[in-house]
């Protein structure tokens, strides 16, 4: 339950936030107040944190270091991420996860990204999983964003070891 409202109440966030940006241009200029520059430089390096749940038949929350690479073209942004977890179920942890995922997105307005992402998930306990995805990144700073991502994990058997990661990321962007 607790992943489930997590992953709701972040959408709902996300969601009101695009579309009252879209839906009132006044109170919403195209450029965020926050954001010093006309427009977010996405083509660069970055390093960051994330915390979220992994449903697996076990509801555990987790806590990540991820790093990456953004190459920009027009509207249209591809990467490559990095991201280590540690998941704990009630205080006691409970394995970690690894995964490399590439990336490819449009920006729907100068500071929002909205991207899907597919790539190879591996365990500390040396399982191999296919995880796919998407997510939402927002610039709040010249150097700095924060968004959501949600990756249904498998290995394909469809026996029953499927799960699903939701993270909240910050990612810190280098020139």
């Amino acid at each position: 339950k607790m992943f489930k409202s997590m992953l709701m109440a972040t959408t709902i966030v996300a969601a009101g936030t695009v579309g009252a940006i879209a839906a009132d241009p006044i109170m919403y200029p195209t450029t965020s107040p926050v954001v010093t520059s006309s427009t977010f430089d996405w083509d660069r390096f970055y390093l960051g944190l994330s915390v979220g749940g992994l449903n697996d038949g076990n509801q555990n929350l987790g806590v990540g270091g991820l790093a990456g690479v953004n190459m920009q073209s027009g509207d249209w942004v591809f990467g490559v991420e990095v991201q280590g977890t540690a998941y704990y179920d009630g205080g006691t942890y409970a394995g970690a996860m690894y995964d490399i995922m590439g990336r490819a997105g449009i920006l729907v307005a100068p500071e929002a990204l909205l991207y899907g992402a597919a790539g190879v998930v591996f365990t500390d306990t040396s399982n191999t999983y296919l995880g796919i995805g998407g997510g939402v990144e927002f610039a709040i700073h010249d150097d700095v964003t924060f968004g959501g991502e949600y990756t249904y994990i498998t290995d394909g058997s469809g026996g029953g070891a499927d799960g699903h990661a939701f993270d909240a990321k910050v990612r810190w962007y280098f020139n």
